[in-house]
């Protein structure tokens, strides 16, 4: 910025713009352009914004001109996306369509012509005032948005979605009043789910909604059924390919609306959230995910799980055992009965102390709950191929993702069902415990005695149990006791001898049941499975002698699960120890 001092050496663009007949493609062709036009040079600048040129920069991008000059869109794209707040100022104005004449021969032109342009480019009417319709440059970038699925190519979605977003950035609620205008945007962008570029600037539109004085994005997009629409595409009728760009984009949602990392903005539980957990929309990807008849039925629900697991991992509250049946303490900020003002529930976090809101994923665990059987049936009968693949150690039965991603979803579910508010007792109804007041979550009374011997093994059947007398955690846990989920994951650890993911997650279960607190009757009966149907100690036994024969033989190795399995036995050791 020497120019402000007369240090500045002469430029070629200074003397190029100083030419009679000079073209914008001589401008743009120039190499110092956009060193230029980053350090703001008036001259440059005051050329490059008249409304001609910018209309021509945004045809390079968003017409058929992108193929015939893609040097010159690149050079657009990077002019319109530069640190100059003339640019986004200059794309969000309205014009009549004289205004790009650049001669008065050229206006005069235009006013014969005024009705067809417009028709054409897409114009939208004025607040009043002489000139006639309007027409915003955006509406000839938008154009890239009408195309027909398939037809997007992926350089000028990548041109055209940088622009969108460095106007949002710099005129957010005008450049959000122009999308809301568009007839179809939120179909449109759902059109173009396999153009990453433009799933970026959908991303970049929901996450203005953190803007002050609340643009009203997150309520635009749920009126206009985003969310439903994306868990359509997750159907089991439709591709892999379309299930994955769908996850993805609600995995995105979910991110950008509950970030774990204070320093980074988030927008906080909104409607989209709220939509996504409803018990409408998780019976429905339910539905969608066990249909055993659907072709792609085992893309969905692989999809899906990856969704549930986001949505718990991000709205888990990492309470202490003891913490299980309380509620949350009160902060300063809170009123009378605990909550605070905005009625937003607060959990402590595992994060120094630091509380943050979360959502409450009742329904989705309600509902889960109720599929636990058909999720097990297919843990031993699942709908992939099983047929035998070659591997280091001979012919071997491969576990296969629906089996892996399932057993995955009980150990996260099984993290959630300790949550504090979903163990509150219903009204009317007490949530059943064992040795009320005797015994800790570690086993011990106040005076730090052993009272195991004193806690009853299981006090009712997982039948007697329904979502009308017993909270949701609690639930979940039954369930997983009526439909044998421990004994059938154990049964796959030792089974698939050879995969380590599986391993991490099994030693995940049977970690989270061997450190239960006592206080609830359903712990207690997990507890006891592990035990009398699991037969835990038993197959340690067994693995550890199997494993000792697999080492005596030459070149042998080390069974798969033996660093997993040391680890449930020490867990087992250590409960033993205080019995």
């Amino acid at each position: 910025m020497l120019w402000r001092f007369g240090l500045q050496h002469a430029s070629n663009i200074d003397k190029l713009l100083d030419k009679e007949d000079l073209t914008l493609e001589e401008v743009l062709g120039e190499p110092d352009l956009l060193q230029e036009v980053r350090e703001q040079n008036p001259k440059v600048l005051t050329y490059l914004v008249l409304p001609h040129n910018l209309k021509q920069m945004v045809e390079y991008i968003a017409t058929e001109e992108f193929f015939k000059f893609s040097k010159m869109a690149s050079t657009s794209c990077e002019v319109l996306c530069s640190n100059s707040m003339a640019f986004a100022e200059t794309l969000v104005a309205a014009y009549a369509a004289r205004d790009f004449a650049e001669s008065d021969e050229d206006e005069d032109e235009d006013d014969d012509d005024d009705e067809n342009y417009e028709a054409e480019q897409g114009v939208i009417p004025s607040d009043g005032g002489s000139g006639g319709p309007r027409q915003h440059l955006l509406e000839l970038l938008w154009g890239i948005m009408r195309l027909p699925s398939g037809e997007v190519d992926a350089q000028q979605a990548t041109y055209f979605s940088r622009v969108m977003c460095s106007v949002l950035q710099r005129k957010p609620y005008e450049t959000l009043d122009f999308v809301r205008a568009q007839g179809d945007a939120v179909g449109q962008f759902l059109a173009h789910l396999g153009v990453s570029a433009i799933v970026d600037l959908l991303l970049k539109v929901i996450s203005l909604e953190e803007l002050e004085n609340g643009p009203g994005i997150i309520a635009w997009l749920s009126d206009n059924h985003l969310v439903p629409l994306l868990v359509e595409r997750l159907g089991p009728g439709y591709d892999a390919e379309t299930h994955s760009l769908a996850a993805q984009v609600l995995l995105d949602i979910i991110a950008i609306s509950q970030c774990n990392n204070p320093a980074q903005p988030t927008i906080g539980a909104n409607a989209l959230i709220e939509e996504l957990k409803s018990e409408g929309t998780v019976t429905r990807l339910a539905d969608f995910m066990l249909d055993r008849t659907a072709p792609f039925a085992t893309s969905t629900l692989i999809n899906c799980v990856y969704i549930f697991i986001e949505l718990i991992r991000r709205n888990y509250s990492d309470a202490s055992s003891e913490d299980v049946l309380q509620p949350v303490p009160a902060s300063p900020d809170t009123d009378d009965h605990g909550e605070s003002p905005d009625a937003s529930s607060l959990s402590r976090g595992s994060a120094a102390g630091a509380r943050m809101a979360h959502v409450d994923l009742s329904d989705m665990m309600r509902v889960l709950a109720q599929r636990t059987g058909d999720l097990v049936a297919l843990l031993r009968e699942p709908r992939g191929d099983t047929t035998p693949v070659a591997t280091t150690q001979g012919m071997r039965e491969p576990l296969g993702f629906e089996r892996l991603r399932i057993c995955e979803l009980f150990a996260e579910l099984l993290h959630c069902s300790n949550m504090p508010r979903l163990n509150q007792g219903l009204a009317g109804a007490d949530s059943p415990t064992v040795a009320e007041g005797g015994v800790g979550s570690n086993g011990e009374d106040g005076d730090g005695a052993s009272q195991y011997s004193d806690v009853a093994p299981v006090v009712s059947a997982p039948g007697d149990h329904d979502a009308g007398n017993t909270p949701v955690g609690q639930l979940l846990k039954w369930r997983l006791i009526e439909h044998g989920v421990l004994p059938v994951c154990v049964d796959l650890f030792f089974r698939f001898s050879l995969n380590n993911f599986l391993h991490s997650v099994v030693y995940d279960v049977m970690h989270q049941v061997l450190n239960l607190p006592l206080g609830l009757e359903c712990n207690v009966a997990l507890i006891v499975v592990a035990f009398r149907d699991v037969r835990i100690t038993s197959r340690i036994a067994q693995a550890c002698a199997a494993n000792d024969e697999a080492c005596r033989v030459p070149r042998g190795v080390r069974l798969g699960y033996m660093g997993h399995l040391t680890g449930i036995g020490e867990e087992v050791a250590r409960l033993l120890e205080l019995s």
